[in-house]
């Protein structure tokens, strides 16, 4: 069996109308033909934390620190946060909140944001930079503050959505710290002078302690996505990142489920880049949803979940799906 889960798919009622009207022909003739059903997951994050039996808040840190290639042992004991770099922008009456994916950070200008911000604030906050755009920070488990995801903070105005505090660390006080270190930082003289938006603030959000234990709802795991790696390795499960196509995923063991996580939308749909989700949409298609006819026959039972700000489409595929060649395509945004 395999599932195969699919964020930004469904594109947000404001998304540009190229992407709202796309149709993807492979998809949409095997989404009319599958049993179809709507789930609660509005994210990856979501639908991942919801197979696995995650409980709430889900410690989204530690267990993407745990999928990163050197961050596995970091992540044991030890209360993580991620702290993304962002732009805020300041309105007339708010500060909305804009991610790294439209900020195009750079692997030199993140060390040294990050290396600025660890000397300031000592051993209090330990920075841990992942990739250009995922950050983390060690801090005490007992300091761990309540956080807003990021997803659920982008376009909005922050306040209201600031960390607050569950222990002695004045959170509020300390992000305002680090806003006023990264407006005087070099690196955002050069990035203004430049043109480009500054970094002028991080997102502290995912807080959490990995867990100790968990479960196994698949035995293989192929992602490039740090979260759904992490949940691998802590689960035990085999883990391996995306092949170009699906005819190359490996067939699990009989009784076993595969999972592979088609993450690629996500990035152009953060960054506003119609042009790029578009093209990734239609090389999925081409290259993923083309050959779903063979991976029902391959893997007896092939599921898509599609997650959406309203929430996921789930449809199933067997072998009868194929007896339903009559049921006439209908666009991918029906399905929304």
């Amino acid at each position: 069996m395999l599932d195969l889960l699919v964020p930004d798919l469904l594109v947000p009622a404001d998304a540009p109308a190229a992407m709202r009207d796309v149709r993807l022909p492979h998809l949409e003739r095997w989404l009319v033909r599958a049993e179809l059903t709507r789930g609660d997951a509005r994210s990856a994050v979501e639908a991942l934390a919801s197979a696995y039996g995650l409980g709430r808040p889900v410690p989204v840190a530690a267990i993407a620190l745990a999928g990163e290639e050197r961050g596995a042992a970091s992540a044991a004991s030890a209360g993580w946060l991620r702290a993304d770099p962002v732009h805020l922008r300041v309105d007339r009456d708010a500060v909305t909140l804009h991610s790294a994916a439209a900020l195009d950070v750079q692997p030199d200008e993140a060390r040294a944001l990050a290396a600025q911000l660890a000397a300031h604030f000592g051993p209090q906050l330990e920075f841990h930079v992942a990739a250009p755009d995922r950050w983390y920070v060690r801090v005490a488990p007992a300091e761990l503050p309540t956080t807003t995801p990021l997803d659920d903070a982008m376009g909005r105005n922050v306040f209201g959505l600031l960390p607050r505090a569950a222990g002695g660390m004045p959170w509020g006080s300390m992000l305002t710290e680090a806003q006023m270190l990264l407006s005087t930082s070099p690196v955002n003289e050069a990035r203004e002078s430049a043109g480009k938006p500054p970094i002028n603030s991080v997102w502290f959000w995912g807080e959490g302690v990995a867990p100790a234990k968990v479960a196994l709802p698949y035995a293989q795991v192929h992602a490039d996505e740090a979260f759904a790696r992490g949940l691998a390795r802590l689960s035990g499960a085999r883990t391996s990142g995306l092949p170009a196509e699906l005819a190359a995923l490996d067939i699990p063991a009989t009784g076993e489920s595969a999972l592979a996580v088609l993450s690629a939308l996500s990035s152009p749909l953060r960054r506003n880049d119609a042009e790029g989700w578009l093209s990734t949409a239609k090389r999925l298609d081409a290259q993923w949803f083309a050959q779903l006819g063979t991976a029902i026959e391959r893997f007896e039972r092939v599921r898509l979940v599609l997650t959406s700000e309203k929430g996921s489409r789930i449809a199933t595929l067997t072998p009868r799906a194929k007896l339903r060649w009559y049921r006439r395509a209908k666009p991918l945004a029906h399905h929304a």
